[in-house]
């Protein structure tokens, strides 16, 4: 079951000297339990596109079009109308206890309920909704874990204190024993002793602020999580650590997760599907090990080749000459055609289209016809 659906996205930065084209036409779909990794240079588009998913794109940037498809559950739908309380409580939980509650919805009442909140259908493109109906989608059903854990919590609250907001903020009406009581669970789940939740960011060390933070990503059980180079200035022990510490949340909680990072091998630790972006497009997408085994696009062989095999043979690592373009101005036709091993004259000429191979699609000249 597809959970996210993004097709065609772009994301501009207006500037003085010209439009950055940050996210330009990008499409991918996230399934249900499902892990993907999203890969590529510094300054491709990996955390814009998600920033983009989130409607966290601020001046000077905007969406400019595109579809984000969320697939309305039943405890997304609840979110939306007070009605569905009482519907909810007579339909869904004898359902539950049956264990064949889609059986059981009434197909009417759940889209008239939609209709009075100006919904259309369940698969609801994100970018309609209003940010305060965007509110209730964020943090409680679609979750980000920032990058730079470091810097990402607040100095000046204690670490239980801000996993408690994000909890009071989508359960109003929760009380505050119960609310600490959340508190508590998540971090002894993440592997945090539940004394440190009185403690300040200062007095916990890297890798157990990353576990906080992820904490307070899946405090509300949602149903995607999205994190932004988790592991980013954590040494090797640590990044071990957390990423299990993921593998096993992720199995724990059936999580479908974005995984963004420029390191192949945590990608290869966690991630089920891979997509590689360069240039503010995404180039290549398909299952890992497809993708591993078998890279189609120039960009992803030339990644794959600069990262160096611990069982292997010792050779010279692979050095993608040239820089990223200037998304002000990328170059015409296929955007890496500068830096291009494989390049032939129709590449400077003409965009390459979208084509479909194996699980996934490659946008290169190499594969069309």
């Amino acid at each position: 079951m597809v959970l996210l659906d993004v097709k065609n996205l772009r994301t501009y930065f207006d500037t003085k000297l010209g439009s950055v084209k940050a996210v330009d036409d990008v499409s991918f779909q996230l399934k249900r339990g499902e892990v993907l990794g999203l890969a590529g240079e510094s300054g491709c588009g990996k955390t814009t596109t998600c920033l983009s998913i989130m409607r966290m794109i601020e001046s000077p940037g905007r969406i400019l079009g595109g579809e984000i498809s969320y697939e309305f559950t039943p405890s997304v739908i609840k979110s939306y109308d007070g009605f569905y309380d009482r519907y909810l409580y007579d339909k869904v939980k004898p359902a539950r206890e049956s264990k064949k509650e889609s059986t059981l919805f009434d197909e009417a009442v759940i889209d008239n309920i939609l209709l009075k909140r100006g919904i259309k259908d369940r698969s609801n493109n994100l970018l309609d909704l209003t940010e305060a109906e965007m509110r209730r989608i964020r943090g409680k059903h679609i979750a980000m874990i920032f990058q730079g854990a470091m810097n990402a919590l607040n100095p000046v609250h204690r670490v239980g204190n801000q996993i408690k907001e994000a909890i009071i903020i989508h359960n109003p009406d929760i009380d505050y024993k119960e609310a600490w009581s959340k508190v508590i669970n998540i971090l002894e789940t993440v592997g945090i002793d539940s004394s440190r939740a009185r403690d300040y960011p200062h007095q916990l060390s890297g890798g157990m602020k990353q576990r906080a933070l992820i904490a307070m990503a899946l405090v509300n059980n949602p149903q995607i999580v999205i994190a932004d180079e988790p592991v980013t200035a954590l040494d090797v022990i640590v990044q071990s650590q957390v990423l299990k510490a993921t593998k096993e949340l992720q199995r724990q909680f059936d999580l479908s997760m974005i995984m963004i990072t420029h390191d192949l091998s945590v990608i290869a630790e966690v991630c089920e599907t891979l997509a590689i972006m360069y240039a503010g497009r995404m180039v290549e997408y398909g299952k890992l090990r497809d993708v591993y085994k078998e890279p189609l696009h120039p960009y992803t062989e030339a990644l794959i080749s600069a990262f160096p095999s611990i069982t292997g043979p010792k050779t010279e690592l692979y050095d993608i000459g040239g820089l990223p373009p200037d998304l002000r101005n990328p170059p015409s036709g296929c955007r890496f055609h500068p830096r291009c091993s494989k390049v032939m004259p129709i590449c400077s000429k003409e965009a390459p289209r979208t084509t479909k191979i194996r699980d996934g699609y490659v946008l290169c000249h190499l594969y069309q016809d």
